[in-house]
């Protein structure tokens, strides 16, 4: 299915206390398909069969954002480990949801203690509202392709998963709100799920483009994408200043206004751009930050020890040999 064994083994399936042995006993072994089926998501009846084709359990429906020539199969393994993990993360919460509201309400809320809507910011409104929101991006090494977001409802409560494995916080930022898009337009089914292969070149459709007007309107307070030079390309440093202080005066996260300059710009402009958002944030930790804010929020006593460790272990940097 695409599942390694040092995968199986180091990282999603199995516990630290397995040993290879214990598929020997059969009563152990019962205990293994159980891990391998609770973790993986495969139907643990074909686990159980030898002769059993293995297949996946029903997740529901997932509706797709993809790149042209990108199928969905090819986003399947990735598919799994993102559903998984947010399912037992909406288990381990207790705070109430509150719906996603308006783009203009949402900033408002956030600017009444924040000079504007960054990643921590809308991280902190996201959990406050009962939204878990996780980074997960180890998965198996035969995952042909990964999401930059993943959003799962579960009997009514969503969570929202990035993947997108960027070091400077402007990147995620634009993704949460992405996501945060799609659930204020109620584009998430209920009981399933919806993967944002890129939100930037997923193949263009009306919810994406819905999606994105909310996230401008979000971190922006306008209806376009503020651009902060004009003319010939400035300095990084330049850039970086100009960003500040543009962010500053409309209360827009500069690192956003600097990402925004490049997509309109072009690709030319990307060196310009990665070296000013490495100015504004020199030592960006962004999974720090995600995991910070999930590990404190999470009821970690609703979950099984195992199941908990599942949780870390595909929220860790580290990846298996």
């Amino acid at each position: 299915m695409g599942f390694t064994k040092p995968y199986v083994t180091k990282v999603a399936a199995l516990p630290t206390w397995w040993d290879d042995s214990l598929w020997d006993d059969q009563p152990s072994s019962a205990v293994g398909h159980m891990h391998l089926s609770r973790h993986l998501g495969i139907d643990i009846s074909t686990l159980q069969d030898p002769i059993a084709p293995l297949r996946l359990k029903d997740f529901g429906v997932c509706r797709f954002k993809k790149q042209s020539g990108t199928t969905e199969d090819e986003l399947q393994l990735a598919r799994v480990i993102a559903t998984r993990a947010a399912q037992f993360a909406v288990a381990a919460i207790d705070r109430p949801y509150r719906p996603i509201p308006l783009a203009v309400d949402l900033r408002a809320t956030i600017l009444e203690h924040a000079p504007c809507v960054g990643l921590t910011q809308l991280l902190d409104y996201c959990w406050d509202a009962g939204v878990p929101v996780l980074h997960v991006n180890n998965f198996p090494v035969d995952a042909k392709k990964k999401p930059m977001g993943f959003t799962l409802r579960v009997k009514g409560r969503p969570a929202i998963v990035l993947c997108l494995n960027k070091p400077q916080p402007a990147w995620l930022l634009f993704v949460l709100a992405h996501e945060l898009g799609h659930l204020y337009h109620n584009h998430v089914p209920e009981d399933g799920a919806l993967l944002d292969e890129n939100v930037e070149e997923n193949e263009p459709d009306a919810e994406e483009a819905q999606a994105d007007q909310y996230a401008i309107e979000v971190l922006t307070g306008q209806s376009r994408v503020p651009i902060v030079t004009s003319g010939s390309w400035p300095k990084a440093k330049t850039l970086a200043d100009s960003a500040i202080e543009y962010g500053r005066r409309n209360q827009i996260d500069p690192g956003h206004l600097v990402l925004s300059c490049a997509y309109t710009i072009g690709s030319g402009f990307w060196a310009i751009a990665n070296a000013a958002l490495n100015i504004l944030d020199p030592k960006p930790d962004v999974v720090g930050a995600i995991t910070e804010r999930f590990v404190a929020n999470l009821d970690w006593g609703r979950l099984s020890e195992d199941s908990s460790e599942f949780l870390m272990r595909v929220t860790s940097r580290s990846k298996p040999e």
